[in-house]
């Protein structure tokens, strides 16, 4: 196959993906899944028409990608596409020899860079990127977004049947690297997933803006690396039901409490050097750190007052992610102030955690850090 006949395989198979999984999801999105159902083919402006009804419905989706690890320029291209293009190369560079047991130390060193240039592109990322990426499909810089052609879409839809029913949406693979925050639901407290992505404030409010012109938005959830699809929603836009819609399956407003959300948090200027062993028992890598310098006051400032929201948003009931400082200081904390009256304060916080005994409080944080960090890594 010729590359755009892989693109459109692989464009097919991410809205195949999403349907499966949201048809097991049951409700709302089970209910979506039936609705958008139809006998499904690559086109060109939209990426895929869905046909419904005998022909008398047409639905065109147009696909793109949002991600985690972008680019800085322009264009706001995937990083991460281009790492998984480099090492799908490498992997059949070496695979022959592999299966020999026949590896030269070029492909270790090789193994060992691209190790070294993924650390490198998790650090100098942040949950904001995401956004950026999405607003860079759905809109653009300079007005050239997905949300700008809809009527070139609607009129190319036109040229095969003009007295069909025609709709149009967006298919969004979305892939993200988040697994350093957890996420509060209102009900429980969980680590986020490989893939996973509870959709920022920001990111929703671009969703939104988008629904008023279009009538589907279908959500691929995937993880950094890899395209199988872990979630995903089919939201309804049509007559104003985004937002009802989209809270039926899940996709709410979430806050993200922490440092790592606007910008990158432990950014390294230069990839690191790798060294490495070759033993009976494998290879062992050791890859040089060259983050930047972590403000010990910077943090902790950030963790008080990080979970003195996150306590004001639980006691609403709202949701949150928070990092590692943020999540361990509201735990620590939120017994001690769940009867407080009004609006917790970072000073409040501080004051809680800092009247524990210190042999309870260090008891406590181990506990945490065995459940959280080693149990549940």
């Amino acid at each position: 196959m010729n590359h755009k006949e892989n693109q459109e395989k692989a464009e097919l198979s991410i809205y195949q993906q999403a349907l499966k999984v949201a048809r097991a999801k049951g409700g709302e999105a089970r209910r979506n899944v039936a609705r958008l159902s139809g006998d499904a083919r690559p086109f060109d402006r939209p990426d895929i028409l869905i046909t419904a009804e005998g022909g008398r419905r047409i639905v065109g989706l147009e696909h793109f990608r949002v991600d985690h690890h972008i680019g800085r320029g322009k264009k706001v291209e995937s990083k991460s596409a281009r790492f998984s293009s480099d090492a799908e190369r490498f992997r059949k560079q070496h695979e022959d020899a592999a299966r020999r047991g026949a590896l030269a130390e070029e492909a270790y060193r090789g193994f060992g860079d691209l190790i070294s240039r993924a650390i490198r592109e998790q650090s100098n990322a942040c949950v904001d990127d995401i956004r950026a990426s999405l607003d860079a499909g759905l809109f653009g810089k300079d007005g050239r977004g997905h949300a700008f052609k809809l009527d070139a879409y609607r009129e190319n839809i036109v040229q095969i049947d003009a007295n069909a029913d025609i709709r149009l949406g967006f298919l969004i693979e979305l892939h993200a690297d988040l697994r350093q925050w957890f996420l509060n639901d209102g009900f429980k407290e969980t680590k986020v997933s490989s893939g996973q992505f509870p959709i920022s404030c920001e990111a929703y409010g671009l969703l939104k803006k988008a629904s008023a012109h279009v009538d589907w938005i279908v959500l691929a959830f995937c993880p950094l690396y890899g395209d199988e699809v872990r979630d995903a929603a089919i939201i309804r836009c049509c007559n104003g039901m985004f937002e009802t819609s989209a809270a039926r399956q899940g996709i709410i407003q979430t806050p993200y409490l922490g440092l790592g959300k606007e910008t990158p948090f432990g950014r390294q200027d230069r990839q690191g050097e790798v060294e490495f062993g070759v033993g009976s028992d494998g290879v062992d890598y050791l890859v040089e750190n060259t983050s930047e310098q972590m403000d010990a006051i910077e943090l902790f400032s950030n963790a008080i007052s990080g979970a003195a929201e996150a306590l004001n948003l639980a006691r609403k009931g709202k949701p949150f992610a928070a990092t590692t400082s943020v999540q361990l200081a509201y735990d620590i904390a939120k017994d001690s102030l769940k009867h407080k009256n009004g609006n917790v304060e970072p000073q409040d916080a501080l004051k809680a955690i800092g009247r524990m005994d210190p042999s309870g409080m260090s008891a406590r944080m181990e506990n945490w850090r065995k459940h959280w960090l080693i149990h549940n890594v």
